[in-house]
């Protein structure tokens, strides 16, 4: 057999795990999106015009005022002390009780993942996440070269009678999953909340099969509609892992993030990124902590949740108008996200070009799945673009959608086209 080409010539250098390395489809389309003439429903992008330029700079002065060279040096792996007592009370806000030496901040939730993966994979081990899951958690996990399993959701969250039979299955061939990874408020890509039911059934799986649970919390303060959930922290801190993030919720370019876990992991963390960066910014951190210490920033996220509620219903009214009886989707109680599925025999990643010229952009399902899966499914976000130009966004996209439909006709593809609710293709109703 003729050895493989590459353009590479240091194809021969790189350790295998590099192979495993994806680049995610929603950085791809930034460079695409950012166009001023495209209609963007496609990147996670917190809307930060509402936190006022004013807010920012007083808070910026108020730190090189009255500590400036601290806020330039070094600090501790672990973060700053004052931040971390901040962000007890971040956790406080939704119902998780926590205490600063829990805490280890991380630059964005994102570097949490990585060092997550770092300290507990091993090629060959078995990871559970959901169906779909969110794209930057897998491109950190399937670095380090698991088995991912991966259990669809419903409009309840992650099937937890599917995820008892796949951790029946590993134990039986003796083997047991290092950690479930779940999102279980408004997910991403998902929009879909898990219920309380299930998030007691799963604590309940873990602790029969010995795994952890992480649990990635962005958007768990920016609930729009209906009855807060338990955080999985709240009802077994011992088992969970609990991520956060200030990006959703103050600023996503301050990367500030944090794992709150039991101590002994939290020290095996701490090395992990002694070794990757020696420390979080001390600048952006201090100046967050000024900011929550000093600032209205409950008030700031009630601001945000009333332009996410406009934006959301936007978004469903015009999914209503314009894809009824062709498509489903989710409905999201909070977060970003809406979920869309197409009829079976649309591949969304391969309707792309064609939304692009339509000047609308969304990101293709397949992107949320580790091997395959979502291709008639796609991922819209409503935080970022104004009422108006979400509802034009869908209207561009609905154009497009129903012209591949007149396509599949004219080939006599059966257009009885929605899935049965309940698998990761279909978890609700339009």
């Amino acid at each position: 057999m003729s050895p493989k080409f590459s353009l590479d010539p240091f194809e021969g250098q790189y350790a295998h795990r590099t192979s495993n390395m994806l680049s995610s489809e929603i950085r791809d389309l930034l460079s695409v999106t950012a166009r001023p003439d495209i209609i963007s429903l496609a990147g996670g992008l917190p809307y930060t015009q509402a936190l006022s330029p004013e807010i920012i700079l007083r808070t910026v002065r108020a730190v090189l005022e009255e500590d400036c060279a601290a806020s330039l040096q070094y600090g501790p792996t672990d973060g700053y002390a004052p931040l971390k007592h901040d962000l007890m009370r971040v956790m406080g806000a939704e119902g998780t009780p926590c205490f600063p030496e829990d805490i280890m901040i991380t630059n964005g939730a994102q570097q949490g993942l990585e060092l997550i993966a770092k300290v507990f994979i091993n090629p060959g081990d078995s990871i559970i996440t959901e169906a779909p899951s969110y794209v930057g958690a897998l491109n950190s996990f399937l670095s380090y070269q698991p088995r991912i399993h991966s259990i669809p959701l419903d409009e309840q969250g992650l099937r937890t009678d599917l995820l008892e039979e796949k951790l029946g299955e590993l134990a039986r061939e003796g083997s047991r999953a290092k950690f479930i990874y779940v999102v279980p408020n408004f997910h991403n890509p998902a929009g879909v909340t898990m219920s309380r039911e299930r998030r007691f059934r799963l604590l309940e799986l873990a602790h029969r099969h010995d795994c952890l649970v992480l649990e990635d919390n962005p958007y768990g303060l920016l609930r729009f509609e209906g009855d807060p959930e338990p955080s999985l922290r709240s009802l077994d801190e011992g088992r969970v892992i609990y991520l956060g993030t200030l990006s959703k919720i103050f600023a996503a370019g301050m990367r500030i993030g944090w794992v709150a876990a039991p101590h002994p992991i939290l020290d095996k963390l701490l090395l992990a990124k002694q070794s990757a960066d020696l420390c979080s910014s001390t600048f952006t951190q201090m100046v967050a902590h000024r900011y929550f210490a000093g600032e209205d920033w409950l008030g700031q996220v009630e601001q945000l949740k009333e332009i996410y509620r406009g934006r959301r219903d936007a978004m469903l009214e015009a999914l209503e108008e314009h894809l009824e009886g062709i498509a489903r989707w989710t409905r999201p109680q909070g977060g970003l996200f809406v979920w869309v599925t197409l009829p079976a025999f649309i591949k969304a990643p391969e309707m792309l070009a064609a939304a692009i010229d339509a000047k609308v952009a969304f990101v293709p399902g397949t992107g949320f799945f580790p091997y395959r899966g979502g291709e008639n499914s796609m991922r819209l976000n409503f935080s970022y673009a104004d009422e108006d130009t979400i509802r034009e966004g869908i209207k561009r996209l609905s154009k497009v959608i129903k012209r591949e439909l007149s396509l599949a006709r004219a080939f006599g593809h059966d257009l009885d086209p929605l899935p049965e609710k309940g698998g990761p293709d279909g978890m609700t109703g339009g």
